[in-house]
């Protein structure tokens, strides 16, 4: 990544740093905005291994903040591992960034309570015709994970967030929370309808979390796979931000993979998609009748066999188990091919986009980055564009439940929470 050392970036980044938040702010917190086209507000929970990084995507943001129009609200939330500096937020347009309001103390901003008040407050301050998010940070799909400590197990890893809360007045009691998905979706439905929702984020393109949010907003894009560290190249993706919505998502990814250099990791790019979120109902619909075809004939405790499925990362949750598999690949390895055309063109409705990466020689598979930059590469199946769609599923296994219980989750169980699963409804084949 190049670090610019143009004078408005030195300023951004010593305002944040010496914690003198409220001298870079020039906006009345308590006035509201000038309607606006479009409100965009990026989430940036960075009280973690993240931290640094937040400084440079910040630094993109404002590099490419430069040539926004002036009806638009780019809005930027930054909660990072700092004693000086408390949680801000900030507007961010051709002028530079100006933090509008900073809180007095440190606190979990993956709490339910404090990420609605702040979503709320920003929407409320900058009004606009549309709004819309990006999620910064960590994230694990649909997944639960236990707390390092099991004594505090009722503070559990959740899907998307990580706050440390090493900053916190009472030091976080060395929890580590997350916010998971069915509460986010309930954070979001009691705000403004969003356009869209991009997260910058892994493993967020799962069908349980698609649907679990399919209320919520009109399309969400992300990656199911893991995503490089530093994320998407701000520079370039702020503009398509404020695009029209159903173009928001083909733009995002095109930059993101034409303006990431992938090989400097050994990779060849990354697998993204475009989620259209009012076509969820009708895939789950024709996927419970896939589901209902295939497993008739793999009861419990017969695996349906998934070696040569492409998945996306094992995890570490899951005694380091794949547990993110694509699911079009499923249908295409185990419908007909009239069940999967019929399928297949409700699926291409709803991902109305995606891209995967691409072979570069002929003695190498496809690679995408995983595991804090550390090079995955699948060899067990091959990913093309008969194979690939974007979007995972859950498959229960008989040898999730034959994990440690007290250092890892059984996904078996803990799927039970997302409505996708409940419409699926494994149990009726006779698992638990």
């Amino acid at each position: 990544m190049k670090y610019t050392r143009i004078l408005l970036q030195i300023f951004m980044i010593g305002c944040l740093a010496t914690g003198f938040l409220s001298s870079c702010g020039d906006d009345d917190p308590d006035t509201p905005a000038a309607r606006a086209k479009r409100t965009v507000l990026i989430y940036m929970c960075a009280e973690n291994n993240l931290s640094s990084l937040q400084y440079y995507d910040s630094i993109e943001i404002v590099r490419g903040a430069a040539n926004l129009p002036d009806n638009v609200n780019l809005i930027m939330f930054g909660d990072r591992t700092s004693k000086s500096v408390k949680p801000y937020i900030a507007r961010v347009d051709k002028n530079g960034i100006h933090i509008v309001k900073s809180y007095k103390e440190d606190f979990y901003c993956t709490d339910k309570e404090k990420m609605s008040e702040i979503i709320n407050w920003v929407f409320t301050k900058y009004p606009a015709d549309s709004y819309a998010m990006t999620f910064w940070g960590h994230s694990n799909g649909w997944i639960t994970v236990p707390d390092k400590n099991i004594a505090k197990a009722n503070a559990k890893r959740k899907a998307y967030g990580w706050d440390s809360g090493v900053d916190n007045p009472d030091g976080g009691d060395g929890i580590n929370k997350f916010i998971n998905i069915p509460e986010l979706a309930e954070v979001l439905s009691k705000t403004q309808h969003l356009d869209y929702i991009f997260f910058d984020c892994c493993q967020m393109m799962c069908a349980e979390v698609t649907y679990e949010l399919r209320n919520v907003c009109d399309y969400i894009i992300g990656s199911p796979a893991e995503i490089p560290g530093h994320g998407a190249p701000y520079d370039n993706v702020v503009q398509d931000f404020f695009l029209a919505k159903e173009n928001v998502g083909k733009a995002i990814a095109d930059d993101y993979i034409k303006n990431t250099n992938f090989s400097l990791n050994g990779a060849d790019g990354l697998p993204l998609s475009v989620v259209k979120t009012s076509n969820m109902e009708n895939l789950i619909a024709v996927t419970k009748n896939a589901i209902d075809t295939v497993m008739v004939h793999y009861p419990y405790p017969n695996n349906l066999p998934v070696y040569d499925i492409i998945y996306y990362g094992k995890n570490d949750a899951a005694a380091n188990n794949p547990i993110f598999y694509d699911l079009r690949n499923v249908m295409r390895k185990y419908l007909s091919k009239e069940d999967f055309d019929t399928w297949d063109n409700v699926f291409q409705q709803t991902v109305v986009y995606s891209l995967h990466p691409r072979d570069v020689s002929e003695t190498r598979t496809e690679e995408w980055i995983s595991q804090e930059l550390h090079l995955s590469n699948f060899r067990k199946f091959k990913m093309n564009d008969e194979t690939y769609g974007g979007l995972s599923m859950f498959i229960p296994q008989t040898y999730y439940s034959n994990v440690d219980s007290k250092k890892h989750l059984n996904p078996n169980i803990s799927i039970k929470t997302m409505q996708w699963n409940k419409v699926i409804d494994w149990t009726k084949f006779g698992w638990e």
